[in-house]
């Protein structure tokens, strides 16, 4: 009798756990809760809505800066001699700028520095090569008459030399007109002037176009240039020129 009564125990519970007991149609899944309905919405982000997706080997995280060269500069230009030239800066937030004489002061590069004006021009080279020169005129020089330029020789489509210089004009028979001329437009003139070239330094272009339109956009500077004239010594200059004539 004992046993008989448990067994009749263990089968009405079984009932009570089924809603359906005795029928043919299965038990329903009780309903999902609210934070899980929500968390299971098509209307929230993805992993690759929010940048958490899968990343693809070598992809850099940072976005590359792209900068406008309209003419190839090799990978082993940083090592010409006397004067490297390299790809860097941010294009578009160039200026002209000038400053001689640097020295390291307290851990710091300081020099005398001035504001400039810039011009550029596209001149014939040889064996069908062009010379973008960019002019860079700074105030506190105009009473020496004194400009600096910095020179690339393009042939097709690469940059094959870059150079710098400072023009000292010497010819007291021109009078000063205002007009920013460079060495060649000195040369066609007959206007004479002295040229130093820097014994060191480093080119660092933003912008290059040699094409001879107004909206041509060339930028860039010109770090430690070493020249033997005492009055200028280590020189810092950038440039930011548009149009070239």
């Amino acid at each position: 009798m004992r046993a008989a009564a448990l067994a009749v125990l263990l089968v009405r519970a079984a009932a009570a756990q089924s809603p359906m007991y005795g029928s043919d149609k299965p038990a329903e899944a009780p309903a999902a809760s609210t934070e899980t309905v929500t968390a299971s919405s098509s209307t929230a982000p993805t992993d690759e809505m929010t940048g958490r997706g899968v990343k693809v080997g070598g992809d850099d995280p940072k976005p590359k800066l792209t900068r406008p060269l309209h003419a190839v500069i090799h990978k082993d230009a940083a090592d010409w001699d006397p004067v490297g030239l390299r790809v860097g800066g941010v294009p578009g937030a160039g200026e002209n700028a000038v400053a001689v004489k640097v020295v390291k002061v307290k851990g710091r590069m300081k020099g005398e520095s001035s504001k400039a004006r810039s011009a550029a021009r596209l001149h014939r080279g040889k064996k069908d090569s062009r010379w973008l020169v960019i002019s860079v005129y700074p105030k506190s020089l105009e009473a020496k008459r004194t400009h600096f330029e910095v020179r690339f020789r393009i042939f097709e489509g690469f940059v094959e030399e870059a150079e710098a210089a400072a023009i000292i004009v010497t010819d007291r028979r021109r009078q000063k007109t205002g007009r920013m001329l460079d060495s060649y437009d000195l040369r066609e003139q007959g206007v004479e002037y002295q040229e130093e070239k820097p014994g060191s330094g480093a080119f660092v272009v933003a912008e290059l176009d040699p094409r001879l339109k107004p909206s041509s956009a060339n930028s860039g500077r010109l770090e430690k240039a070493e020249f033997a004239d005492p009055s200028l010594g280590f020189v810092n200059l950038s440039w930011s020129s548009h149009g070239v004539r």
